[in-house]
């Protein structure tokens, strides 16, 4: 029993000796490891900042630099690949993390049939107006392909609409835009050569300044027009164009698109139209349909003016019917008659050359003149 005992004590002090020896080992090789690690620490940092600097950047610095990577706004970026927020979200956890944290990134949205599919519109377009936060919003909308109901996802959001972009082929679905839009600051709303015989009309939006209509032909589309300051009339019939201007008593940016072949075959109102603030006119006719329109426009204010040589080749102004005295001369009256002091003239499907016209308006600083018709 005794030899017993000291045997089993013997093992054991053999034991705790040879773990006490172990445990020394280990305690040099860990402060080893330690000053290993401690003088590879700056080398490994350099190298990793080489790598990747942009990942040393806060977070901050980064969403700002996402925000510079996209069109600038209210362009929409695509929803996939490209200029996109999602191309930016796959690359790492970090700048996902970062990028749905970026409101600024999804406030654009782009539902045009060339740039989404009807899935990905569906899918995606709720995301976004989720991700956008509180931000005001740019809406490219259609309800072609089948889109309609992905941008109808966006009308609970319309107190944020900043700039809405719409297409038609359905003028029934104006009705959606029956609501209040307190923040919208430009419309361009296009209706597919059809006419509405209830038109609709904005409740509620007084930031409205900048208004595109193509082929809304009237009375299908009412606005503030006299709160506006940029408008486009694309593909209207000449009489539709005077009740629509002499509304708009504070114009700056007036393009005008002329479409020919009125069915009605009423001519225009040919009492004049003052636009007293008016800087910049283009003017532009598919044929030579009531192109003496543009002598009763009367623009004080203007210096700068973009036309087709067709307006000014009649005799609507009392000018000489010779080729080039009758644009000189209706272009002349024009002037005289508004009192204003053009610094930039265009001239399109012009047959007149520049020289001519350069040498009967020497005030006039930049003439530039076109053989081809203005592009749309």
């Amino acid at each position: 029993m005794i030899l017993s005992l000291e045997a089993d004590r013997a093992v054991v002090a053999e034991k705790e000796a040879q773990i006490l020896e172990l445990e020394a080992q280990m305690a040099v090789l860990e402060e080893s490891i330690s000053v290993l690690r401690a003088a590879k620490k700056p080398a490994e940092d350099r190298l990793n900042s080489h790598k990747c600097p942009v990942l040393t950047l806060p977070n901050e610095i980064i969403s700002e630099i996402f925000q510079h990577y996209l069109p600038i706004y209210p362009e929409p970026p695509q929803f996939f690949e490209g200029l996109s927020p999602t191309t930016l979200t796959q690359i790492c956890r970090q700048w996902r993390e970062i990028g749905h944290s970026t409101p600024a990134l999804w406030r654009a949205i782009d539902l045009r049939p060339i740039n989404v599919s009807l899935e990905a519109a569906n899918n995606l377009a709720p995301l976004w107006l989720e991700r956008s936060g509180h931000l005001p919003l740019s809406i490219y909308g259609t309800d072609g392909k089948g889109l309609f109901p992905a941008f109808s996802a966006s009308i609970p959001h319309c107190a944020r609409w900043e700039h809405l972009h719409l297409s038609l082929d359905n003028p029934s679905n104006l009705k959606a835009l029956d609501v209040a839009t307190p923040l919208l600051r430009t419309l361009t709303l296009y209706i597919n050569h059809k006419t509405v015989s209830a038109p609709h009309q904005f409740q509620y939006a007084p930031l409205l300044r900048s208004v595109v209509l193509e082929d809304c032909h009237s009375p299908s589309v009412i606005v503030p027009w006299s709160q506006l300051t940029s408008l486009a009339l694309m593909c209207m019939y000449t009489r539709e164009f005077p009740p629509i201007l002499r509304q708009t008593s504070n114009l700056v940016h007036c393009t005008l698109l002329m479409w020919g072949g009125d069915p009605l075959g009423n001519g225009p109102d040919y009492d004049d139209i003052t636009l007293s603030r008016l800087e910049t006119l283009v003017f532009e006719s598919d044929n030579d349909t009531d192109v003496v329109f543009f002598k009763h426009l009367v623009t004080p204010a203007l210096v700068c003016l973009e036309l087709a040589e067709s307006f000014l080749s009649l005799d609507g102004f009392g000018a000489a019917v010779a080729p080039h005295g009758g644009v000189v001369g209706s272009l002349e009256a024009f002037i005289s008659k508004s009192g204003c002091q053009l610094r930039e003239l265009q001239i399109t499907q012009a047959t007149v050359s520049e020289e001519i016209y350069r040498h009967a308006f020497p005030s006039i600083s930049v003439i530039n003149c076109s053989k081809t018709i203005a592009s749309w």
